[in-house]
């Protein structure tokens, strides 16, 4: 049985993962609607912002938008040092670059609207199922009829052209032309092939 703590920790994670976007706080001046990704590799956010922003000395993510009742916040440290291919992965999800450099959001601890603190070592987790991250969005795109219906039942929105871009133990992302869409899994994966089996239950079930 989780402890409550542990339930806070599956929260902050799915509501990070549930957003594509939210407002920036650097040094208490909001930017809103900052797009980011997270990258599988490490579990750091991957953003795209002006040089300015990087002179800040308090960064705050608030997702999904900057109000009293946010369910969630995020502290960051925004590094530039960052390869080629989250900025790929970022590009893939957004198409487009909105801000003049990439940088890496390491998250030093989120809060969340209960008022559990987690942690850095808590939140910013790889995506176990990297391995296969590629081959699991092939075949979510191998029928993008199924996928529209998959969607569509699953979070009620209707997806024109879907085309799925990113999946973890938890959902998977599906672009759209008005944005990123989340997905849940009906139930948490450990392991590339549960994913799989997961995924072609679910597109078994729509054809």
């Amino acid at each position: 049985m989780q402890s409550d703590h542990q339930h806070a920790v599956v929260r902050a994670s799915r509501l990070l993962r549930g957003h594509t976007s939210g407002t920036l706080l650097v040094d208490s001046t909001p930017y809103e609607e900052m797009l980011y990704i997270i990258d599988p590799r490490s579990g750091s956010l991957v953003l795209s912002v002006d040089h300015e922003l990087l002179d800040g000395t308090d960064t705050v993510l608030v997702i999904p938008q900057d109000t009293f009742e946010a369910p969630l916040r995020v502290s960051l440290e925004l590094l530039q040092q960052i390869d080629e291919e989250p900025c790929d992965r970022f590009m893939a999800y957004h198409t487009r670059q909105p801000g003049a450099v990439y940088v890496h959001g390491k998250i030093n601890f989120a809060k969340i609207d209960s008022g559990e603190v987690i942690s850095q070592g808590e939140l910013e987790t790889p995506n176990p199922l990297i391995n296969e991250l590629s081959g699991l969005c092939k075949k979510l795109n191998s029928d993008r009829k199924a996928l529209r219906e998959v969607c569509k039942l699953l979070t009620r929105i209707d997806i024109e052209d879907p085309i799925a871009v990113g999946v973890d133990h938890l959902g998977f992302d599906v672009r759209a032309r008005f944005g990123v869409v989340r997905v849940e899994l009906p139930s948490r994966v450990e392991t590339g092939t549960q994913a799989e089996d997961v995924i072609a239950a679910l597109i078994g079930g729509v054809l």
